[in-house]
């Protein structure tokens, strides 16, 4: 473990018992308290550096006063603007700023986006006749014009500051002024119950595997070793991220942060997504609320995926709840192949500036594309698709996120072609083998109509089937992102998992 992995560990540990003194207090008390331990994190952290994220802060929050009803549109730009200057920082000749501030940097970015875009839909909803109390209810309380003291207690709240889960201001404010659910630390030891098997496994195979895809062995191996190569790096690097996001949603729930009545049918990242009454007087005990609003992944859907669509809608759901919403839903009237493309495209500049990381992320849309194709081709050959449902997923679908992590994990251009290049870039040719079958034998198929083999005869709820329905398409990942007055996620399709009952875990339970 490096010492900026335990720096943040150290960060999750200490925010899990902070939260239970949070229990029973005012609203003075868990906004101004929230917000001052996340300003001594953040000094700590990050020290100087820290500066970028209050600029970040301020900027929005005054384009949000002063243009509030064209003021999402406004942070989006100022915000990744901002987000590539810092990025840039060497060239003007800035000093470099630590790991820290840039994990910092990247989630208020999101959170500035998602405040000014609430913002600018509230003042848009308001001449529909929509009343104030079905707005507080739909926008999940955000004010029309956030004060400044909001802004910033809300960008440095020490829930989820440096590693996650992204949530809306809306679910902040909900923590401040509702009625929270009490922390319990059954449902905190519950969620926690596999991370120690998840550091234990990234720590026993970086130690097993040290070099991973650097190694200099690695180029006097055969191929089938070279293959191989790349599932212990990726083992590694997951399992990192499951015990970060374990912790940090630990360290929610152990404040009663993002915790929702059942009925709401709250959504990673979204929060609510149904008006409900709030409760009054004492709050009901921790086991009945549902904690989806702070769902960051579930391992076991990723792991037990049999598609990547299946596979993505387990993976970071509070910020692909966020892509969706704010980067996805606006290309629509486009393909979906170009959607997904526009959509991997902003997240990769929002992961940072490393070619790899594009050359992996651009890679996605090539894959959901030829799940949808190898849907419609199957969908008249039922024979085959049930033996290919009988094979067990781990040796298809985190096979290619293997190879796609590549990119993500060596980042630089050449590095990742090289590799890639000594598995004869097998994982990218393969799906273009599948859209050549559906192309070349699609249009010979009986009822096709111009080469659309299988779109009405298909069962589009199979695995890889149709992007719309299966995953494919990100929308899928967080419902219908055009509802009116912010009421997104209202159609929800995403998979059930582990402890999804409210009764046990609170939510989607790990």
């Amino acid at each position: 473990m490096t010492p900026e992995e335990m720096t943040y560990l150290a960060v999750l540990l200490f925010s899990i018992p902070v939260g239970f003194a949070f229990n029973g207090r005012g609203p003075r008390t868990r906004q101004w308290g929230g917000a001052a331990i996340g300003v001594v994190l953040t000094l700590i952290t990050c020290g100087p550096h820290a500066l970028h994220s209050l600029v970040t802060s301020l900027v929005t929050w005054a384009l949000v006063r002063l243009l509030p009803r064209r003021c999402g549109g406004a942070a989006l730009a100022w915000t990744f603007g901002y987000l590539l200057f810092f990025r840039t920082l060497w060239v003007w000749g800035w000093p470099q700023p630590p790991p820290y501030a840039n994990a910092l940097q990247l989630l208020l970015t999101l959170k500035m986006v998602s405040l000014a875009s609430d913002v600018q839909e509230r003042w848009e909803a308001e001449p529909a006749g929509v009343t104030s109390s079905e707005l507080d209810e739909l926008m999940g309380s955000v004010p029309p014009r956030p004060s400044l003291g909001e802004t910033l207690c809300y960008s440095y709240c020490y829930l989820g500051l440096l590693t996650g889960p992204f949530y809306r201001m809306g679910t902040h404010r909900d923590w401040v002024l509702g009625s929270a659910p009490p922390g319990s630390w059954r449902l905190v030891l519950r969620r926690l119950r596999w991370v120690p098997l998840w550091g234990l496994t990234g720590e026993l195979v970086g130690r097993l595997f040290p070099g991973g895809l650097r190694d200099p062995r690695l180029w006097g191996w055969g191929f089938p070793r070279r293959l191989f190569a790349m599932g212990p790096a990726f083992l590694a690097l997951r399992s990192r991220f499951y015990v970060g996001w374990g912790c940090a949603e630990g360290a929610c729930m152990a404040a009663g942060f993002g915790g929702n009545p059942p009925e709401s049918r709250p959504a990673p990242g979204c929060g609510a997504t149904r008006p409900c009454p709030r409760h009054k007087g004492p709050p009901p005990p921790a086991e009945l609320w549902d904690f989806a609003a702070i769902r960051t992944c579930s391992p076991r859907d990723t792991e037990r995926a049999r598609g990547v669509g299946a596979g993505l809608r387990g993976w970071n759901r509070t910020v692909q709840w966020w892509l969706v919403r704010y980067v996805h839903a606006r290309s629509r009237g486009y393909s979906p192949a170009l959607r997904n493309a526009w959509t991997m495209l902003f997240s990769a500049f929002w992961h940072g500036l490393h070619p790899g990381i594009y050359l992996s992320f651009l890679s996605v849309p090539l894959w959901l594309a030829a799940e949808g194709a190898l849907g419609r081709l199957l969908g008249g050959l039922p024979k085959v698709r049930g033996a290919l449902g009988r094979v067990p997923p781990a040796l298809f679908a985190m096979r290619v996120f293997e190879y796609l992590a590549v990119g993500f994990i060596l980042q630089d251009l050449g590095a990742t072609l090289r590799y890639w290049g000594s598995i004869y870039f097998c994982l990218h040719l393969l799906p273009l083998l599948v859209l050549g079958a559906e192309a070349a034998w699609g249009g010979r198929r009986p009822g096709s109509e111009g080469g659309g083999p299988g779109r009405k005869g298909g069962d589009p709820r199979s695995e890889g089937g149709d992007p719309e329905s299966e995953g494919g398409d990100p929308e899928s990942e967080g419902g219908d992102v055009g509802c009116k007055g912010g009421d997104v996620g209202c159609r929800w399709r995403g998979p059930k998992s582990e402890g999804e009952d409210p009764k046990s875990e609170g939510g989607r339970g790990m």
